[in-house]
């Protein structure tokens, strides 16, 4: 682990200025290190922000999350900032100890022994994916979040970016932005309730712990929503097939909800294009050649074909 001025490249710079501005560090000797490398494939941990270990003497150890400059223009660093406090407040979230905006940097408590990252593996056993499901629900239950995030803007906002940064999209990418249209008018038509959501399904931002305690990570996205789009992002990355998020939604309703598992289809399309334009923008811009980002947008592109072309989507959007 190194101490503070020790720092040798920006990504530790950056840490030690967060380190220094946390007030209940003041005056202690710190050791950091990183948590985790920024990899996006085949697992996707580290990549928007620089996770770091603290260890203050006199305090528990801590995770410093501290948002990479290449990434600070896809996101709203205050209401992800909001988004953590609010799933802190509701017990699904690690506390958040301290926070500044200006340098896209929080704090938590390290959570304990027996607590791990999950994995698509993980999300295959009912009882994490349904306790993973029940507690979005209770983060969804809170107080609204001041944020709103809509994935139809964003996916304008980041095809507008991929224009600008000459990114070459696939050969089918127009057919894919003319099915979003289609997704965006017709989930419009059938209305939906609003509740805070994440706004993200990646399998590593559930931590598994004892006695099948759940908690959700990462709220870079974080902002009301419609209620079934945290649901959607998960078992679109959980399930390969939808009758098997048939099967996951039947245990979370206590009975078969066709109109529900036609919107989780639909907006996990959504999110899955979203993903592949912020992939291949990133890997069109960003300075860090070593992550997969291209690979990655190739992926989700590809599920969100498999989902668009599937005979029975144009009537999933009927159904809604």
């Amino acid at each position: 682990m190194k101490r503070i001025g020790d720092a040798e490249t920006e990504a530790e710079q950056a840490a030690e200025a967060a380190i220094g501005a946390i007030p209940d560090w003041a005056g202690r000797a710190i050791a950091y290190a990183p948590l985790c490398p920024d990899v996006v494939s085949p697992v996707h941990r580290g990549v928007e922000s620089a996770i770091w270990r603290v260890e203050p003497d006199g305090r528990a150890p801590a995770v410093l999350k501290v948002m990479r400059d290449d990434m600070r223009r896809f996101f709203d660093v205050d209401a992800a900032i909001a988004g953590a406090r609010h799933a802190a407040a509701l017990g699904v979230g690690p506390e958040v100890l301290w926070a500044d905006a200006a340098l896209g940097a929080l704090a938590t408590p390290l959570l304990g022994e027996g607590w791990r990252t999950a994995t698509l593996a993980d999300l295959q056993e009912p009882a994490v994916i349904d306790a993973a499901l029940a507690a979005t629900a209770r983060l969804q239950d809170g107080p609204p979040l001041a944020a709103r995030f809509d994935v139809f803007d964003e996916i304008r906002r980041l095809d507008a970016m991929a224009r600008e940064a000459d990114v070459a999209p696939p050969p089918d990418g127009w057919w894919l932005l003319e099915a979003a249209r289609d997704m965006e008018a017709a989930l419009d038509a059938a209305g939906a309730d609003l509740a805070p959501c994440r706004n993200d399904g990646v399998s590593s931002n559930v931590m598994v712990g004892p006695d099948g305690a759940v908690m959700l990570l990462d709220y870079d996205r974080a902002g009301m929503n419609d209620a079934c789009y945290d649901v959607a992002a998960l078992l679109t990355e959980a399930c390969a097939f939808p009758s098997e998020a048939a099967a996951v939604l039947e245990r979370r309703f206590g009975r078969a909800e066709p109109a529900i598992l036609n919107r989780c289809v639909v907006l996990g399309a959504a999110d899955d294009l979203m993903n592949a334009l912020w992939a291949a923008v990133s890997a069109a811009t960003s300075p860090r050649r070593h992550v997969e980002f291209k690979k990655y947008s190739e992926w989700r592109y590809l599920r969100c074909r498999s989902a668009v072309g599937d005979p029975r989507f144009e009537e999933r959007l009927r159904k809604l």
